[in-house]
């Protein structure tokens, strides 16, 4: 529109164009004139809230099934497993108690780390990283996970006649708030806590059924699990855009890989020997599966350095043509060993 200024001269304004606004970081205030930074924010789709929960990690509470699969062969420990209703509703409470209060951990540790995740090519996928789940939304479903979890295992502790169970899930709890802020900063710190939790499955499947676990198979599940945990670090180094470790830092997570896989198959081998075994399911013909679970941690070294597969280990143990193989073989093994004996 024209404009007279009073010297005469006639002043036309050009609209000028307006200035794009600078990309913003994960986190930072959107502005409300940015239907796309607000859409991204707070549409929050249930399929987006299902992933947070990460219901594909639910297998790692399958341990829990240890302690009723080797009591089911000792004769001392048989009579506490022969209600197959009750078995399965405490199996199932159990399940279900340690799969909500793992969701909530997940969603924790993703709200603490969404924008380390947003710049991570494996990771910027997922939910909150990719903001299309809001801080607003996943806060109160990490605390209606951990809600329902506890209440799972206060009925199962009601319903199995004690609360040993819950004070496990409890520990379980306090435990990943401690490897999200702190632990798993290192690598060694990271691996004992992930083999704690696996360790406290497994124990919960035995004080769910009412039967004992033997401290053997504990450190076989502990040494087991940090294995795992550290192929998983060493695998992530290999990912796209990973920053890469020092030569000695690589070194000695190479070292730690080793030791951890030599101390798993000699610890499962002192267990199948042991006194204790021997004497519960009366064979030493265990010992017959040792090479089962050799070929099992030597093809799970081979896909985390020569296939690099191991940054996420449930979809290996999924897409592996190998690994469930040799699970099914070692357990149809141990059944038939134990069968007979």
């Amino acid at each position: 529109m024209p404009n007279t200024r009073s010297g005469g001269n006639t002043v036309h304004r050009v609209a000028r164009p307006r200035a794009k606004s600078p990309s913003r970081a994960f986190g930072e205030s959107a502005d409300w004139s940015d239907h796309r930074g607000c859409e991204g924010l707070y549409a929050n789709k249930p399929r987006d809230l299902l992933r947070c929960l990460r219901p594909a990690q639910w297998l790692k509470n399958l341990i829990l099934l240890a302690a009723p699969f080797f009591a089911w062969f000792d004769p001392a420990q048989r009579p506490h497993l022969q209600d197959p209703v009750r078995l399965q509703e405490t199996l199932g409470l159990a399940f279900v108690a340690f799969a909500l209060v793992a969701s909530a951990a997940y969603v924790l540790n993703d709200l603490a780390d969404r924008r380390e995740d947003a710049r991570n090519p494996l990771k910027r996928a997922r939910p909150i990283a990719a903001r299309h789940v809001s801080a607003g939304a996943a806060v109160p479903l990490a605390l209606l996970c951990l809600a329902g979890g506890l209440a799972a295992a206060w009925r199962l502790g009601a319903y199995a006649g004690g609360h040993a169970f819950l004070w496990l899930v409890l520990g379980y709890a306090a435990l990943q708030p401690l490897y999200t802020f702190w632990a798993k900063r290192l690598a060694e710190l990271g691996a004992a806590a992930v083999a704690l939790g696996f360790v406290a499955r497994a124990a919960g499947g035995a004080v769910a059924v009412g039967v004992r676990l033997s401290p053997w198979l504990l450190a076989c599940v502990f040494l087991l699990s940090a294995f795992v945990a550290l192929c998983k670090r060493r695998g992530a180094h290999f990912e796209k855009g990973a920053q890469q470790p020092s030569a000695a830092e690589g070194r000695i997570l190479d070292l730690e890989i080793a030791t951890l896989a030599a101390a798993t198959l000699a610890c499962y081998a002192l267990y199948t020997l042991a006194p204790q075994t021997v004497a519960n399911f009366g064979t030493e013909r265990l010992v017959w599966t040792v090479p089962l679970v050799f070929l099992g941690l030597c093809r799970y070294l081979r896909l985390t350095y020569a296939e690099r597969r191991a940054a996420q280990p449930e979809r290996a143990l999924l897409r592996d043509p190998w690994l469930p193989l040799l699970l099914a073989l070692w357990v149809g093994a141990c059944a038939a060993i134990l069968a007979l004996a």
